[in-house]
């Protein structure tokens, strides 16, 4: 009996591999095509074709090993239910976080484009559908009961990667205060640092996002979207830089806020690790 159980539970996982490997290739295939599209337009030197190259190939690498190693993490957490495959909201999310190096390349050589507007405007539309996939992927896996694992690692990491690149792209070009960079950067690569610190200590945690924790994400989104159509356009207005600066404003409050929850959430994590410890749904590697 037990051998016949080990025997399902390797099937499956073959299967899950076999079908997610499939879906990571293609993630890449799409990812290289809109490079590819994207040259026809653009002259760049190669060096920015072989950082595009490998920075999509070694993202879709890492996070096709990672789902090996994770594999057991593609079932549905409320039902129990095993999915075989790489599900819409897995998807939306991957793609979103293998596109990052691809459209930080975009706008960055969007000052090489003499004329082109409906190209640049192609380019901004394009990058902000992609940012709404962040409000979709979550929607659909709780309504198709798919919520996974995978996913809730998934998400947050593309859209701290995004959030990441887009903000040292936009400082380079000096459309945001050094203020404000300091904080998404304390901010963004600050939960992750401290994410890993937790995994190393053994210490059990629950990837949830509070309401300030998504309203924070979502703004600070939103804000890099407004800021980037100055480079779309690259033009100097006095209202759209006053604009951005209060916008700033209002971001650094609400990144102060959502930072002393996170303080107070990690403290209340380390206080309470053998309730944690006794609960399936917290992440631990």
């Amino acid at each position: 009996m037990k051998n016949n159980i080990d025997n399902t539970i390797s099937t499956l996982r073959i299967k899950k591999r076999f079908n997610v490997s499939i879906a990571i290739f293609l993630i890449w295939f799409f990812c290289i095509s809109l490079y590819l599209s994207f040259i026809n337009f653009v002259k760049i030197p190669y060096a920015y074709s072989i950082f595009i190259t490998v920075s999509e190939t070694v993202l879709c690498l890492l996070m096709w090993a990672f789902f090996m190693i994770k594999i057991d993490w593609l079932k549905d957490l409320n039902t129990g239910k095993e999915i075989v495959y790489l599900n819409i909201s897995n998807v939306l999310s991957a793609i979103r976080l293998t596109l990052v190096p691809l459209l930080i390349t975009m706008f960055g050589l969007l000052v090489l484009i003499d004329g082109h507007y409906r190209f640049r405007i192609f380019i901004f539309v394009f990058t902000v559908l992609v940012c709404f996939t962040d409000l979709f992927d979550g929607m659909l896996a709780r309504k198709l009961n798919q919520v996974t694992n995978l996913g809730k690692v998934l998400d947050p990491v593309g859209d701290f990667l995004m959030i990441i690149c887009f903000s040292v792209l936009v400082y380079i070009y000096d459309i945001i205060y050094w203020w404000f960079f300091l904080l998404v950067m304390i901010r963004i690569p600050g939960l992750i640092i401290t994410a890993f610190f937790l995994i190393s200590l053994d210490i059990r945690f629950r990837v949830k996002t509070s309401f300030i924790g998504k309203l924070t994400i979502f703004y600070i989104l939103c804000f890099l979207g407004f800021s980037t159509i100055k480079l779309l356009l690259f033009y100097e207005n006095h209202y759209y830089d006053f604009f951005l600066l209060i916008a700033q404003i209002i971001g650094a409050v609400i990144i102060l806020i959502s930072s002393v929850e996170k303080i107070l959430l990690l403290v209340h994590y380390i206080k309470n690790q053998d309730e944690f410890k006794l609960q399936k749904d917290n992440i631990h590697f």
